[in-house]
């Protein structure tokens, strides 16, 4: 899912991820919608702890901001 190379142990990942959109909802109804998941110690590394609250904003079409709810910042 990601295109970063195998990294020793105590390197940085790199902040960027490649990502796909997946289907979400029910075929049979036609209710399918995008959906994003997001997961792994990735994550963690950029401030985003298990069980607090992210805001997601809309800059533009296709462009989004992720902020951990708790303030902390990269």
């Amino acid at each position: 899912m990601n295109t970063t190379s195998i990294m020793s142990a105590g390197e940085i990942a790199p902040s960027v991820r490649t990502l796909k959109i997946e289907a979400g909802g029910d075929a049979w109804k036609g209710t399918i919608k995008p959906k994003i998941r997001l997961m792994g110690r990735w994550l963690e590394r950029a401030g985003f702890k298990p069980d607090t609250r992210v805001t997601v904003r809309c800059l533009a079409p296709g462009i989004i901001e992720l902020r951990s709810g708790d303030g902390s910042t990269c």
